[in-house]
């Protein structure tokens, strides 16, 4: 049974407002009034309920808000981590054209790209 506690709800919250997605660590930090622990087990609740999403990168598990987008895909900066939420049109394209070659997307995937400022960056 998922219970919706004053913690849960601040993690919910702090995930929401994040323009970037965030691994436990970050969470921990800014909630260190949540133990770590309880940090861990409202993610993986999170998670199943379907309202966050996970991907890892450099070994690292990160975590984003998806609760009321299911409709679209989205992306995060391998180099920043800002996290996109794809149009519908974009990601209708994604999945089309995956489709093409006899793929398919899963819904909580989160694709790996190089956002415009970060490949700005890089051609310096």
């Amino acid at each position: 049974m998922n219970y919706n506690t004053r913690q849960k709800t601040e993690v919910l919250e702090l995930l929401r407002k994040s323009t970037h997605a965030l691994c436990a660590g970050d969470i921990i930090r800014q909630l260190p009034d949540v133990g770590s622990s309880s940090i861990y087990r409202i993610l993986s609740s999170l998670e199943e309920e379907s309202l966050v999403s996970s991907f890892v990168r450099n070994r690292r598990r990160f975590y984003s808000y998806t609760g009321s987008c299911s409709h679209h895909l989205h992306a995060s900066c391998s180099s920043c981590g800002t996290l996109i939420h794809l149009d519908e049109e974009a990601s209708r394209a994604i999945t089309a054209l995956l489709a093409s070659r006899g793929l398919s997307i899963n819904e909580d995937c989160m694709i790996s790209i190089i956002c415009p400022q970060c490949m700005k960056k890089e051609e310096r």
